[in-house]
């Protein structure tokens, strides 16, 4: 099996809340996201997935935060923007953005801060 990862970063900041209701201050973080493929046989190029896409969708996808509040993304509008629900935003977003080379995504891992981390995987 091989696997291949693209890392990128955003500055966002966000509020847990709990049926609407804040349960913290807005904060802001520096998010480390991590996207991972596999698959079991290369293309003819010799890749699983190429990795100018996956970085091509990985940035648009992760562009939509940049320098914003990912709570008021339309995205999160019935759901906490925990790390969790984040790495699940990613994941399915970039799954979509890649087409049929989406179908390769393994997991995208979540870092709000150093040491801090949760990964979605379907």
């Amino acid at each position: 099996m091989f696997e291949v990862a693209y890392q990128t970063t955003f500055c966002a900041t966000h509020v847990l809340h709990d049926g609407g209701e804040p349960i913290e201050p807005q904060h802001g973080h520096d998010w480390r996201v991590e996207v991972v493929a596999e698959g079991e046989t290369l293309d003819r190029l010799g890749v699983v997935v190429d990795f100018e896409h996956l970085k091509k969708a990985v940035g648009e996808v992760c562009g939509r935060f940049h320098y914003g509040d990912i709570t008021s993304h339309p995205g999160f509008v019935d759901q906490s923007p925990s790390a969790e629900a984040v790495a699940r935003y990613v994941f399915q977003e970039v799954r979509t953005a890649m087409g049929e080379e989406g179908r390769h995504l393994k997991r995208v891992r979540v870092w709000e801060a150093p040491g801090c981390s949760a990964t979605y995987s379907e």
